[in-house]
C-alpha cells in the first residue's frame, strides 16, 4: 500500500510538470524592470500594481492566449507615443500597464477619444491578474469588460475620458445672507414656482410638461427630476429660464435627487430601475449605476459628503451608499412607505418617515440599525430638524397637523394645527435662520409659514396649485 500511495505521488507530481505553465500573477522579472525604467519613481507592489508619489495607481495587465505576439526588439510600446508619463505600456513579453485616473470620487481608466483602434482591440485581449487588489473606487468602462475577467470590478457607463481631470475642484456654496427663494414643484399640475423668501409672495411659475418630483440647488442650477419623461431639468433660478435638460434611461422614472457638497456629483433615484445614477456635473455623463432595494425615491448625502441615503418605498428599506467608490454597503429595515429623510450633522442619525406605519425611524448610519421609533400621527410625511438638532418636525398628513418632537427622548413635545386653507401637509423646509417652516399642501394651493419660536402659523399663502417638494435657495 505504502509503495502504491509513494508511486501515485510521483506520478501526480511529474504530471504538474507535463500540464501547460499559466501566467504567474506576480509581474515577471522583465517587465518589473521596464515598469520602474518608464515609472522612475513608482513603486511595485506584490499584485503588480505600480504605486506612484502622488498616490495614484497604474494598474497591471497580463497577456491572454487571445493576446498576439509582440517582437521582443521592438521594445516597450507606450501611449501616447513618446509621453514621459505613458497612459498605457505593453512590455516585450506582452505584459502591460495602464494608469487609473481620478474622477471626483471614482477611480476609472482614461480612453481618449483619439485612443487607436488598434491599441483599444489590443486591450481586449489582456486582462488584470486575479490577484490584484482593486483599489477603492474603481470602476471600468463596460467597453473593456473583459479585461476585469473574474474579478469583482463595478462598471461604468460607457463613456470617453479625454484626460485626467485637473480642473480645482468647485467650491460649496458660498454663505448667503439674503432672503433667498423658495423653489415648490407641483408634480399633479407639471409646475416649477418660486416664492420670495421674504415676502412669500409668488415670484415665477415654469411649466415642465412633466412631473417634477425631487429638486436640487447645484453650484447655481437647480436639478429637477422629471419622472414622467425620465430627464433631469436644469434652472436657472437667477435668469428664470430652462438651461436645457440630461436624458436619462428610458422608462427609469427618476424621482429624488441629491448632490456632493462640493457639487461635482448629482445622485438621481431610477425608481422603476431600483437603481442610483451617479452624475457628473461637468458633463452631465452617468458614471455608474449602484442597485438599491426597490422603488427608490428621497435622497440624502450627510453633511461630510461620505453617505448617500436611499429610501426604497417599495421595499421598505433605507439604503447606505459609500460615495468614495459608490457601492451599497448596507440596507436597514424601517416601516412600511417610507417616505423622507433627514440627518443629522452631529452624530449622522437618520430620521425617516414611516407613512403607512405612522412611525419615525432613528438609524445610527455608522452602525447601520436603528436606535429609535417616534410614534406619531396618521401619515408622517415630510420631515426637518431645528438649527441646534433639539427638536424634530414632522408633517402629519392625515391629521393635519405638525408634530414638534424631542431628539433627544423622540417625545412628542406639541401638535400644531395647520390653518383650514393647508391640507395634508407633504414637505417641510426650514428657513436658513431657522425661524419659519414652510409647508406645503398637496390638496389645497396654499403654502403655510409656520413661526418656529411661537409655534404658530405667521402666513397663508396662495401659491395657485398644489404643492409638492420644497427647497430653498440662496438666489435673487
Amino acid at each position: 500500500m505504502l509503495i502504491a500511495i509513494r508511486f501515485f505521488a510521483a506520478f501526480c507530481f511529474s504530471y504538474l510538470f507535463l500540464l501547460p505553465l499559466a501566467h504567474a500573477t506576480r509581474l515577471p522579472v522583465e517587465a518589473r524592470k521596464s515598469a520602474l525604467q518608464i515609472f522612475v519613481q513608482g513603486t511595485v507592489r506584490l499584485d503588480g500594481s505600480v504605486k506612484m508619489p502622488d498616490g495614484s495607481i497604474i494598474l497591471p495587465l497580463m497577456p491572454t492566449a487571445n493576446t498576439p505576439k509582440r517582437n521582443k526588439n521592438e521594445g516597450s510600446l507606450k501611449y501616447p507615443v513618446g509621453s514621459e508619463n505613458p497612459e498605457i505600456v505593453f512590455y516585450e513579453n506582452n505584459w502591460g500597464h495602464i494608469r487609473t485616473i481620478k474622477k471626483d470620487r471614482l477611480l476609472t481608466l482614461p480612453l481618449p477619444n483619439d485612443l487607436p483602434e488598434a491599441i483599444r482591440k489590443y486591450l481586449l485581449t489582456m486582462k488584470f491578474p486575479s490577484d490584484l487588489i482593486v483599489p477603492d473606487g474603481f470602476v471600468l468602462p463596460k467597453s473593456l469588460k473583459p479585461m476585469a475577467a473574474d474579478l469583482d470590478i463595478t462598471l461604468a457607463e460607457d463613456i470617453a475620458l479625454a484626460k485626467p481631470d485637473l480642473s480645482p475642484k468647485r467650491a460649496e456654496s458660498k454663505a448667503y445672507h439674503g432672503p433667498g427663494i423658495y423653489a415648490l414643484t407641483s408634480l399633479s399640475k407639471g409646475s416649477i414656482i418660486f416664492v420670495d423668501g421674504k415676502s412669500f409672495a409668488k415670484l415665477a411659475e415654469f411649466p415642465t410638461e412633466g412631473t417634477p418630483c425631487g429638486m436640487n440647488f447645484v453650484d447655481g442650477r437647480i436639478y429637477i427630476a422629471d419622472q414622467a419623461k425620465n430627464r433631469i431639468l436644469l434652472l436657472d433660478p437667477n435668469k428664470r429660464k430652462f438651461l436645457g435638460q440630461i436624458d436619462l434611461t428610458a422608462g427609469c422614472a427618476p424621482k429624488g435627487i441629491a448632490s456632493l457638497p462640493n457639487g461635482r456629483l448629482v445622485y438621481v433615484s431610477e425608481s422603476a430601475n431600483s437603481s442610483v445614477a451617479v452624475m457628473e456635473t461637468a458633463t452631465g455623463k452617468v458614471l455608474v449605476r449602484t442597485k438599491v432595494p426597490t422603488g427608490p425615491g428621497r435622497l440624502m448625502i450627510t453633511a461630510d459628503g461620505v453617505y448617500l441615503v436611499v429610501l426604497s418605498v417599495t421595499a421598505g428599506e433605507l439604503s447606505v451608499i459609500s460615495t468614495y467608490n459608490q457601492k451599497l454597503i448596507g440596507t436597514v429595515k424601517v416601516g412600511s412607505v417610507p417616505t423622507a429623510v433627514v440627518i443629522s450633522k452631529k452624530d449622522k442619525l437618520a430620521y425617516v418617515s414611516n407613512r403607512m406605519s405612522n412611525t419615525v425611524s432613528v438609524v445610527d448610519l455608522g452602525k447601520r440599525q436603528i436606535v429609535g421609533t417616534i410614534k406619531t400621527g396618521v401619515s408622517p410625511t415630510g420631515l426637518a430638524l431645528n438649527n441646534d438638532e433639539s427638536k424634530l418636525y414632522v408633517a402629519q398628513g392625515r391629521d393635519n397637523t405638525i408634530g414638534v418632537f424631542s431628539c433627544k427622548t423622540l417625545a412628542k413635545l406639541q401638535d400644531i394645527k395647520l390653518p383650514l386653507d393647508v391640507d395634508f401637509p407633504l414637505s417641510l423646509c426650514l428657513s436658513p435662520d431657522g425661524k419659519q417652516l414652510i409647508v406645503s399642501s398637496q390638496q389645497t394651493d396654499m403654502i403655510g409659514v409656520l413661526d418656529t419660536e411661537k409655534l404658530d402659523f405667521a402666513k397663508v399663502v396662495s401659491i395657485g396649485k398644489p404643492t409638492h417638494e420644497v427647497i430653498w435657495i440662496p438666489a435673487n
